[in-house]
């Protein structure tokens, strides 16, 4: 596990890059603890009903989440396979992996773990938007944007994707450093998804016990702007694959 250098003003935060078999390399970036405002507001454009109530939520611990979405090279460098369906460009090791569903994500993680590199899963829907938000609390993580006209140079989105994703790292990212949080493929979080929030200010939440099926967050290249919405929740059965526009990211636990 190597340190590389930081942007974050904080001097205990870091970045690091780990190596995974065949040498290849996973950047995370270094989430600091603090609080946020969760969900949306009753005013917001586009707002659904299950992004309410807005909450305040503390995240007590930093932890590290992937620098880009896991990438079909990272995939294949553990599980020694490819699910995606992007999968024939010259330069498709480094889109994200597709196709994934949440059973797939979790049988990658427990074998991840496995190579004593590290302590990884799934962020918490908490965690998710907490890393998202990077300190915003506006519609998007770059801005109000009502018209959407600034998701193409954050985010691979519809109409401007190409009918495709694209290899990871090539939009501008959030405040802290995180590319593709919106666009390009959603993203698994650990969590069942509930029908919304609990006012009450929350520490750590974890979503609910049991469900149906497992949100996922931040939008892909297949949908409009309005998705692409730093409060926005989506979700599917953890058995089903979600096609070519799911895929997710690592968060490793500090140690």
């Amino acid at each position: 596990m190597a340190l590389i250098s930081t942007n974050h003003s904080h001097a205990q935060e870091r970045n690091i890059t780990v190596s995974l078999p065949d040498n290849t390399e996973l950047e995370l970036v270094y989430i600091p603890p603090g609080s946020f405002l969760m969900g949306s507001l009753p005013d917001e454009l586009d707002r659904h009903g299950d992004e309410g109530s807005v909450r305040n939520v503390t995240i007590s611990k930093g932890f590290y989440l992937g620098k880009h979405e896991l990438t079909q090279a990272q995939w294949k460098s553990v599980m020694s396979d490819n699910p995606s369906v992007f999968c024939n460009f010259a330069d498709s090791d480094v889109h994200p992996v597709d196709n994934v569903s949440w059973n797939d994500a979790q049988r990658y993680i427990e074998k991840l773990n496995t190579l004593d590199i590290g302590t990884f899963r799934l962020p918490t829907e908490a965690e998710w938007e907490y890393a998202c938000r990077a300190g915003t609390n506006t519609r998007f993580y770059w801005g109000t944007d009502s018209a959407g006209w600034q998701t193409r140079k954050y985010a691979w989105v519809f109409p401007y994707s190409e009918g495709r994703s694209h290899p990871v790292g090539l939009k501008e990212p959030n405040d802290w450093g995180l590319y593709d949080m919106s666009g390009n493929v959603w993203e698994w979080c650990q969590d069942w998804r509930s029908s919304g929030y609990d006012a009450a200010d929350t520490t750590d939440p974890a979503g609910t016990s049991e469900g149906i099926k497992k949100v996922y967050r931040g939008g892909s290249w297949f949908n409009k702007p309005s998705t692409l919405r730093s409060a926005n929740r989506n979700g599917h059965e953890p058995d089903t694959g979600g096609g070519t526009n799911s895929g997710f990211r690592l968060l490793m636990e500090v140690e």
